[in-house]
């Protein structure tokens, strides 16, 4: 079972590895702007983000993510497909949008999976997820070598075919775990959580998840734009594919090393002190990617990528894990997702989009910039204050 779910994570981000430096190369191939592709790679996510939540609620209720990973991973295929083979407009729209809305929730699907057979395994999260870098990286490698000798964006389909197959009956043939028992209250009952929407309701009441999600939403802009727009800066400063892929495969290979050491770093107590940490790291990064000019400066700096988001990241679901109840961790990792993929994705990619054509791409990381040293402040005020709490419940008590 670990061997196989490490194997598909590899596969999976796999997936990554072509459709975030590549799609925006394909977009402006075939004819959109940089406003039109911004707004296009966000506007994916953020449809998805109403799918999310019904995909999580659904696996938390049939207590599998499996079923519903493979019913979403067909219509990924199928919409792949006609996105790579179509030259008209309103086709690669509608295949775009199709594409985000059944992709975006495999990954709350597949987080909650690795979450939920982690401690069984004797496995940590992010061990599990870093195979998911180690697959991202080795597929960008070898593009940045081959990938205009295959014929460049009019290969993809059969690029990704392969490893959608291959990913595809990794989900067929695996044994999904029943999940863990809940804790028994005083009665010995085992505890319930009803999810409907007033569960919903209620989880979103709670000022920490709140407070909480908008950090994450400011930190997700910038973030998302730069998913969206660096290969098009990039090429804008005059780099190659190559050198394209490199920067894509930095970033992924910083991400193993990031995962690795947060395994061994995250504790509950830190983890708002580390997001403090993560977001004014992100400000420096965007500062950098401000003035830096050289394609291979950049390729370089993507390294930073292990030290912002995959600190984030991680710190994150573990967040959400900690104050959410077992049974509603597939909701929490949903909504979690449709705030940093979809709503902060929308948001960072049309207005990056816009910045970057109308006034430049500078202006484009100071948004990130500022964003970043908001989120930082904002963790960082959250974390003193939970540190007097503490301290002054300990001083209190007898």
């Amino acid at each position: 079972m670990g061997r196989l779910l490490k194997f598909l994570q590899a596969l999976f981000y796999s997936t990554n590895a072509i459709l975030i430096p590549y799609l925006p190369l394909l977009l402006q191939e075939r004819g959109f702007n940089s406003i039109e592709t911004g707004t296009l790679l966000m506007l994916g996510p953020f449809l998805a983000m109403f799918a999310q939540p019904l995909a999580g609620i659904i696996s938390d209720k049939l207590k599998a993510a499996r079923p519903i990973l493979i019913v979403c991973w067909i219509a990924t295929g199928v919409s792949s497909y006609v996105l790579f083979t179509s030259h008209h407009h309103g086709t690669m729209v509608a295949s775009l949008l199709s594409l985000y809305i059944f992709l975006m929730p495999t990954v709350s699907l597949l987080d909650a999976l690795v979450v939920k057979n982690a401690s069984r395994l004797g496995e940590s999260y992010s061990s599990l997820r870093m195979w998911g870098s180690v697959g991202f990286m080795i597929t960008l490698l070898v593009l940045s070598q081959y990938f205009e000798i295959w014929g460049g964006v009019y290969s993809l389909t059969w690029i990704f075919a392969p490893i959608w197959i291959g990913v595809f009956l990794i989900l067929w043939v695996l044994q999904e775990s029943q999940p863990l028992s809940e804790p028994k209250d005083n009665g010995g009952a085992a505890a319930e959580s009803n999810l409907n929407l007033t569960a919903i309701r209620k989880l979103l009441a709670d000022p920490r998840l709140l407070v909480f999600l908008v950090f994450i939403f400011i930190l997700a802009m910038p973030h998302r734009m730069n998913d969206a727009l660096l290969s098009i800066h990039m090429q804008n400063l005059g780099a190659t594919s190559g050198q394209i892929s490199w920067a894509w495969a930095v970033a992924g290979g910083s991400e193993i090393i990031g995962f690795f050491v947060m395994a061994k770093l995250i504790r509950a107590e830190r983890i708002l002190g580390m997001l403090a940490v993560s977001a004014l790291l992100y400000t420096v990064r965007w500062v950098l990617y401000m003035y830096i000019t050289d394609p291979w400066a950049i390729v370089f700096l993507q390294a930073t990528h292990a030290l912002t988001y995959v600190a984030v990241w991680v710190l994150a679901i573990e967040y959400v894990t900690m104050i959410l109840p077992r049974s509603m961790v597939g909701t929490g990792q949903a909504i979690l997702s449709m705030v940093f993929l979809g709503l902060g994705g929308l948001a960072g990619g049309s207005l990056g989009g816009a910045l970057q054509q109308h006034v430049g791409e500078s202006a484009m990381y100071a948004m990130g910039v500022v964003c970043a040293g908001i989120a930082a402040l904002g963790f960082y005020i959250w974390t003193v204050r939970n540190r007097r709490t503490v301290k002054e419940i300990t001083t209190s008590e007898p």
